[in-house]
């Protein structure tokens, strides 16, 4: 494989364009790993940052891990590649609710790990949580607000999401991307004047 070949995927670095999700989507049902690492690579703060919404920060990891190999296993079923950042978000959310209401039953969970895709997505093998420095007191005025404006603004600010790929993977327009992260920007404000 060539130099070229290597940063076929990465357009961030010198100033090419990224690829699009369709793009590495279809490449990874194709087969190529390296495709499916870099969508892993783009999203894998986003399933984290809605797992943790839903489950005890305890299982937050495993399940998505789980959520990711869910993923790549039903990869050939995607519809539409073009929807690829949706797909994965209902993947997350179904696992994470599913594991949910077992845990609410008591029932044990062992989590089954596919060895051999976790050593080949790069990404997958760091703890995610090891990312994630969030200062208390922004930790805590964020768990103030609204789900779905909090939401939007750690997908923007914490884990660097473009607008673009925020509504992709929430299923909403730009616009409303936009709207959620001013109204959200209002409201941190006025939290931090009250509490000064």
């Amino acid at each position: 494989m060539s130099r070229r070949d290597n940063d076929r995927y990465d357009g961030s670095s010198d100033g090419r364009k990224a690829t699009p999700d369709e793009v590495l989507v279809v490449a990874a049902i194709l087969g190529d790993l390296k495709a499916f690492n870099e969508l892993v690579i783009r999203y894998a703060h986003a399933v984290l940052r809605v797992v943790r919404g839903i489950v005890k920060e305890a299982f937050a990891e495993d399940i998505a891990q789980e959520s990711w190999l869910l993923a790549f296993k039903a990869l050939p079923s995607i519809d539409d590649p073009s929807k690829f950042a949706s797909w994965l978000m209902a993947i997350t959310r179904n696992r994470a609710l599913r594991f949910k209401e077992k845990e609410n039953r008591r029932s044990s969970h062992r989590v089954a790990y596919d060895g051999f895709l976790i050593e080949q997505f790069s990404a997958l093998q760091q703890p995610m949580s090891a990312r994630f420095e969030e200062k208390d007191y922004v930790q805590q005025a964020l768990d103030q607000l609204p789900e779905e404006i909090s939401m939007v603004l750690r997908l923007k600010f914490y884990d660097g999401l473009p607008l673009k790929r925020i509504g992709a993977f929430l299923d909403i327009p730009e616009s409303t991307v936009k709207w959620r992260i001013y109204r959200g920007k209002q409201l941190l404000r006025e939290q931090f004047q009250t509490h000064d």
